[in-house]
């Protein structure tokens, strides 16, 4: 037998165990926060357009188109604010390989918001 190589090794001790690479920790995928908080403003500026834009098309609550006044413009500020929020998680979990999928929905979800405004400010009626 050659010195230093006794029963134990490749046991944990001797002098194979120092040149055995050490396990690397198992890491974990990072969470799309962003793309969370950018999905969760879209769904609270949504959700009142959504009950209004319904309640509207019952012939008796036809009256309530006037609320829309009011939605409009928080649409916009929060679907300007949710595209931002989407955008930076997207580019974030590109650079760094992590997840993105609830950015992308962020993205659809800013860009819906923003559609009433673009009907608004494109329609052809004069």
């Amino acid at each position: 037998m050659a010195a230093g190589y006794g029963p134990g090794y490749g046991q944990g001790y001797g002098p194979g165990y120092a040149a055995m690479p050490a396990p690397q920790p198992v890491r974990k995928k990072g969470f799309d926060i962003l793309g969370l908080i950018a999905v969760i403003i879209a769904m609270i500026g949504l959700m009142p357009t959504l009950f209004v834009f319904l309640i509207g098309l019952i012939p008796e609550m036809n009256a309530i188109w006037w609320l829309l006044v009011a939605l409009i413009p928080m649409l916009g500020i929060g679907g300007a604010l949710v595209l931002l929020l989407a955008i930076i998680g997207l580019i974030v979990g590109i650079t760094r390989k992590r997840r993105f999928g609830l950015s992308i929905a962020g993205i659809v979800l800013g860009l819906m918001m923003l559609v009433p405004i673009g009907l608004l400010y494109f329609s052809s009626t004069m």
